[in-house]
């Protein structure tokens, strides 16, 4: 196993941090079973880590490793499923669905067939290897919990019983993939899915340098997408003609009928007890507080599902998780079991929708202890208020924004020269020199945050959202309300 710096670590290759070595562990789909939950809570406990994280593409992340994994170990991750038998792929196997593929009754295709070709086509073709660790294909079956916003390379979007919307990475770091205005049945998904990242490889060759941190908005941009589809339709090699086309969004939703599935979807529908399309079978979305899962709730979940579901779990990419296949008479027992293991499944828990990235620990561009504050914040809210709707709250130790791109209904920014906060409400915004006086000391921020929520609950129009309210303060207002004694 080999450490190198500045690229996105995967088990056989980790990076240094600083709190120690960083490594990933790539879950194609975010599915796992009790026999890997078994192995990840075992894990573990050699590495004496008290917790794994779930990260924004689902898969698994570990921190503070004092030491590479051993090759018995890595032998062991392998043949379970937890890492690539050749180490070459293992690091590009970034396969998100919708976690709710399969179960939801909204859904036009269930996209899990489609998942598990592509992963064994990146298994089978070792030359992709040298791509990007960030690279990542999506595949959202239309339904009710949607990855199309997420900020995958490629999702492939369905439009139709048998007809997926091509989506490809041509805009800025961070932002979701755009539609293309191609259209393709399923048996031509994984062919067009082949094709671009062999085209993608191709010109990362040509671009030159380490390909690795070349993306492929870099490969699209230096030839144009009109260009990178003309490579790609000759890569294809059918008969079928396509023209990849810079999108007219408005335009093109409403021509196509992608209206409702190019909007982004609430990620905290996912949370709480949902009835499934088979008869008589729920799934409940558990929160992970910032994503860490325990050893002894690896553990327990992995038996939950094992004995009430399927033996199945689904990680999903706002950092929680899945347990479907539940019977409606076993509900209560399980949500009890749930509860026993310290996590919950309302949507409307402080932690549901926390966001952080590794901050000053774990990062050398933090510059605050973002995790240690968010968690304070959440044990404040879940102390002192009682939310009667989600509130997404975003940490970033920098102006990068790791944990979460889109937008929040609380950014708070990390601030390098004083190692406070600068507070954002209703998204992110520019990082401009802030006024001292809007800068909170992290053991402020849990009293400004919940003065805020508290002028909200106090203070709001019946059925109010939580940015209309604060849109309607001035100001002079929301400094009032964030500094009340």
């Amino acid at each position: 196993m080999s450490v190198e710096r500045s690229i996105c670590p995967d088990i056989y290759h980790p990076a240094i941090a600083r709190d120690g070595l960083l490594t990933r562990l790539r879950i194609p789909g975010g599915v796992l079973d009790e026999s890997q939950c078994l192995t990840i809570a075992s894990l573990l406990e050699s590495l004496s880590l008290e917790y794994i994280q779930v990260t924004n593409r689902a898969n698994l992340q570990l921190r503070s490793l004092a030491k590479d994994l051993d090759r018995e170990l890595l032998i062991k991750l392998a043949g379970c499923g937890l890492a690539a038998n050749n180490s070459a792929v293992d690091g590009i196997r970034n396969i998100m669905i919708s976690p709710t593929a399969g179960i939801d009754a909204q859904e036009l295709i269930d996209v899990r067939p489609l998942a598990d070709a592509w992963h064994k086509y990146l298994t089978e073709h070792p030359e992709l290897g040298v791509l990007s660790s960030k690279f990542s294909v999506g595949f959202d079956g239309g339904g009710s919990v949607g990855i199309v916003d997420r900020p995958n390379d490629i999702t492939l979007l369905a439009v139709g019983s048998r007809q997926f919307s091509l989506y490809l990475a041509i805009s800025e770091r961070g932002d979701p993939p755009l539609p293309v205005d191609v259209r393709l049945d399923s048996a031509e998904c994984v062919p067009m899915l082949a094709a671009i990242a062999q085209s993608y490889r191709r010109g990362s060759e040509v671009l030159g340098g380490d390909a690795r941190r070349t993306r492929l908005r870099d490969v699209i941009r230096h030839y144009g997408l009109t260009g990178f589809g003309e490579i790609v339709q000759r890569e294809f090699g059918t008969s079928r003609r396509f023209v990849f086309k810079n999108p007219n969004l408005k335009r093109f939703c409403t021509e196509n009928g992608d209206v409702a599935q190019t909007q982004p979807r609430l990620s905290e529908r996912h949370l709480g007890v949902h009835q499934q399309c088979q008869s008589d079978c729920y799934y409940l979305g558990v929160v992970l507080p910032l994503g860490r899962w325990s050893g002894l709730q690896v553990r327990g979940v992995g038996n939950i599902a094992a004995r009430y579901g399927s033996g199945q779990i689904r990680l999903t990419p706002w950092q929680n998780l899945i347990i479907p296949d539940v019977k409606a008479i076993d509900l209560a027992r399980v949500q009890g079991l749930i509860n026993d293991l310290s996590l919950v499944t309302t949507a409307n828990h402080p932690s549901s929708l926390l966001r952080a990235c590794a901050g000053a620990t774990g990062c050398q561009y933090g510059a605050t202890d973002t995790q240690r504050d968010a968690i304070a914040l959440s044990e404040y809210l879940a102390a002192n208020f009682t939310l009667d709707r989600p509130l997404n709250i975003h940490f970033s130790g920098c102006d990068k924004s790791c944990a979460q791109h889109d937008r929040a209904d609380i950014t708070l920014w990390g601030d390098e020269r004083t190692s406070s906060y600068r507070l954002a409400i209703g998204g992110i915004t520019d990082q401009s020199e802030p006024d001292p006086s809007d800068l909170f000391a992290p053991s402020a921020v849990p009293i400004a945050i919940g003065n805020l929520i508290a002028a909200y609950h106090h203070q709001r129009h019946p059925q109010e959202s939580f940015e209309s309210f604060t849109t309607r303060q001035s100001p002079v207002q929301l400094h009032q309300i964030l500094h009340a004694v």
